[in-house]
């Protein structure tokens, strides 16, 4: 059996490099933990569980590695009939009243990699106790397994259309009506993920005017990163601009985030896509309830909440924390940085399609086009200028610079006052005018993000390169 250290479940799920730590082996003994983890969960229950893949490097054969182990153990698997987009798993789970679902994706890492996401009963990430739990069985026991000829044979293994309920939930909470009838030219890069052709299928016929962009399935991505921020969606910049489109609308390589591109081909970092989302829902659905963001996310946001009076709770990177204020209060909505946003009365977790179509009835509802929201936003709070260098560091450096911002900090970052600090996540120093630094380690791959954003223009490089500059003198 495998050293269990080649399994680590970081942020979101467990993430590695195909053929070196993501192996079929080590996909049999992270499985094995987690049937052992829910097995010891629910005692004396039959279970059963959802399973889906993306468009990923031998997707499929991972899945039904999954599933003969779980079929190996006596759970029962309902296995997506296609790829799919992570958010599609929650949805099944939730429906069908399952006790957990995994999704076998690296979601927006570069495609070297794949990876298992848990999604819990009501739909979400695995909580950081089930994590603990599923890493201590890690490699304690024989790996039980059915072959899937057999499994399928029992039928402890059965094929499903998962996507129809899906689409079907979607329409539940997004207004379609008033959305066919907005007139946009929309452009949707699926950036060769499992978002695929989704939204222009459910607004085929309606006066949107639907393009979609990469939406074939690619292993590779078109040799980039499915991640849906400005550096990887320049071709979506480029055509919305070209093709004076309304909106551009990007996923990631399982779905679950998004990304915006305004008429003018500007990309909107996701903090200001949910200003426009909160906007919409108090202004317009007349909703209620505490917004959460990651402490990566827009000063924006902080500057609507205070002005609507609504209630704000920052929580470290990472989409659980999010998650689980949204079970246990009463959250409007949550967002990260990096494009998952979750909203109240859906589900309780990341969907970049639901996102984006609700991005599309803000549109509707106001009659402004998606230019005309974030200027308003823009008057009213400031515009805000926002970076980010993810760097590859060898972990004695790592080692040194987090030593050095926890006891020798700067008073000053770029000869500005830093007058307030967190250590939350990382190391965050912010200054007067809201402008901030932040420095932490990825949860998901070996680097470290550096984070910076600044209502000056002026300020943005000032900024980077003096958070640059302390990390490269470590």
């Amino acid at each position: 059996m495998k050293s269990k250290t080649q399994i680590k479940f970081g942020t979101e799920g467990w993430r590695a490099l195909i053929a070196e730590a993501f192996t079929h082996d080590n996909v049999r003994i992270a499985t094995q933990a987690i049937a052992e983890h829910y097995l010891k969960t629910f005692p004396n229950k039959k279970l059963k569980a959802a399973v889906g893949y993306d468009t990923r490097f031998l997707g499929i054969a991972f899945a039904k590695t999954v599933c003969e182990v779980l079929a190996g153990n006596g759970i029962q698997c309902v296995l997506t009939d296609k790829s799919i987009p992570t958010p599609v798993i929650s949805r099944t789970v939730v429906d069908l009243k399952l006790p957990f679902g995994l999704m076998v994706t690296a979601s927006h890492n570069p495609h070297p990699y794949n990876g298992l996401k848990i999604k819990e009963a009501y739909g979400g990430s695995a909580f950081p106790a089930t994590v603990k739990s599923v890493e201590s069985f890690l490699g304690k026991t024989e790996v039980k397994s059915m072959s899937f000829d057999e499994a399928e044979a029992k039928k402890l293994i059965t094929f499903e259309d998962m996507v129809t309920p899906y689409v079907a939930g979607i329409k539940s909470y997004i207004n379609m009506p008033k959305v066919r009838k907005l007139k946009a030219k929309v452009l949707v890069d699926s950036m060769h993920g499992a978002g695929g052709t989704l939204i222009e299928q459910m607004l085929k016929g309606s006066q949107c005017s639907v393009e979609t962009l990469r939406g074939n399935p690619d292993p590779y991505f078109g040799g980039t990163a499915p991640e849906p921020i400005s550096k990887y969606l320049q071709g979506l910049q480029k055509a919305v601009k070209h093709q004076s489109a309304d909106i551009g609308i990007a996923n990631d390589g399982d779905a679950d985030r998004l990304g915006i591109i305004d008429p003018k081909g500007r990309w909107l970092n996701p903090g200001q896509v949910m200003c426009v989302m909160i906007k919409h829902l108090v202004q317009t659905r007349k909703a209620t309830g505490m917004i959460v963001k990651t402490l990566s996310n827009t000063m924006m946001i902080n500057r609507l909440c205070d002005d609507l009076g609504l209630k704000l709770v920052e929580v470290p990177v990472g989409f659980k924390g999010i998650a689980e204020l949204m079970i246990n209060e009463d959250v409007m909505v949550g967002g990260e940085e990096s494009g998952g946003i979750g909203l109240n009365g859906y589900l309780p977790e990341r969907d970049g399609l639901v996102n984006g179509l609700l991005v599309l009835e803000a549109m509707a509802m106001s009659g402004q086009s998606l230019g005309e929201l974030m200027s308003d936003l823009e008057k009213q709070y400031g515009r805000w200028y926002y970076g980010r260098h993810d760097l590859h560091l060898k972990a004695d450096q790592v080692e040194r610079l987090f030593d050095q911002l926890a006891n020798n900090p700067p008073n000053k970052m770029a000869g500005m006052d830093i007058v307030r600090t967190s250590d939350m996540d990382g190391f965050k120093w912010v200054a007067a005018d809201d402008s901030w630094l932040l420095f932490r380690r990825s949860g998901t791959e070996p680097i470290v993000r550096l984070y910076c954003e600044t209502p000056k223009k002026s300020q943005l490089e000032e900024l980077l390169n003096f958070g640059l500059k302390l990390i490269h003198s470590a």
